[in-house]
């Protein structure tokens, strides 16, 4: 089983740790445990996050165009 923190999914997905910690907490990511103070989740978490912010870019392009 693959492990991630919340760095390594921003690392892997080169975006900012605070969006990453953000779609963590909204999508209801459940960490496996802890390493100190250190939030640990599974592999899985960085394709959630991914069509996560992938969803929000996409809805504020459509807000964008319909404000326009």
């Amino acid at each position: 089983m693959d492990i991630v923190t919340v760095s390594d999914i921003a690392n892997k997905l080169d975006i900012d740790r605070d969006a990453v910690a953000y779609a963590i907490r909204k999508a209801g990511v459940e960490p496996l445990g802890r390493a100190g103070i250190v939030r640990l989740f599974p592999g899985s978490a960085v394709g959630t996050v991914k069509r996560f912010i992938r969803s929000k870019r996409q809805y504020r392009r459509e807000a964008i165009k319909c404000t326009a």
